[in-house]
């Protein structure tokens, strides 16, 4: 939502993936990887293909994706254009929360490096859950933690905000509603999900807020 790295993500999936003599579309990763962390992928992966997966060798495809990673970003700037606007708009209003499939060192480098780090209340990474996306214990664990300082809070109070199907599956199983952002999928594909609200790109996203909020208050 906040990163334009999805590309970057796949390519470093799939040279692990390579490297084990496996391989996938990119259709196929839209379709069945693009929500799912580092684990599930992999996991996914080797069963397609009828091959076991030890944990231990599960830890080291892990390891070497993130290698990749961070070397196809090593010195530059991923974050979409008005994504620090999006959630600095958000912060002066709203307690946050990242709910993400992305290893914390990934989330941390990312948000560090535009300075907003600070400006979200907790993240729940990959690391935190023991189910991913489109499961609802993300979703959930985040809303539990940012409870430690809204008490009364609720998953129906909340908004999540999503690029992919199988999050607004997340977010919509933990009660909460959905604004859905057209930077992985087209307006059509998630439609297809329900999504409450859906813009075309984190760019609108300060608009839509002032128009959402301002009614609330109304």
């Amino acid at each position: 939502v906040l990163a334009d790295d999805d590309p970057v993500h796949m390519q470093a999936f799939r040279e692990v993936a390579r490297e084990e003599g496996l391989a996938f579309t990119d259709e196929e990763y839209l379709d069945q990887y693009l929500p799912l962390n580092d684990r599930d992928c992999f996991k996914t992966l080797y069963e397609k293909h009828s091959r076991s997966l030890p944990a231990a060798r599960l830890d080291e495809l892990i390891r070497r994706k993130s290698v990749y990673y961070f070397r196809a970003i090593a010195g530059k700037s991923v974050m979409f254009s008005e994504a620090t606007t999006a959630v600095q708009a958000a912060a002066g209003r709203f307690p946050l929360a990242i709910a993400s499939g992305a290893k914390i060192d990934e989330i941390r480098h990312i948000l560090n490096g535009a300075g907003l780090h600070g400006l979200f209340r907790t993240i729940v990474a990959a690391e935190d859950v023991e189910f991913g996306k489109p499961h609802p214990e993300p979703f959930l664990r985040a809303l539990d933690r940012l409870k430690d300082s809204e008490p009364s809070l609720k998953a129906s109070e909340c908004v999540a905000i999503e690029d992919s199907i199988g999050g607004i599956q997340s977010a919509h199983e933990a009660g909460m509603r959905c604004l859905a952002v057209a930077h992985s999928y087209d307006r059509d594909r998630l439609r297809t999900a329900n999504p409450e609200w859906i813009i075309d790109s984190i760019a609108d996203f300060a608009a839509w807020l002032a128009k959402e909020a301002g009614e609330q208050n109304g």
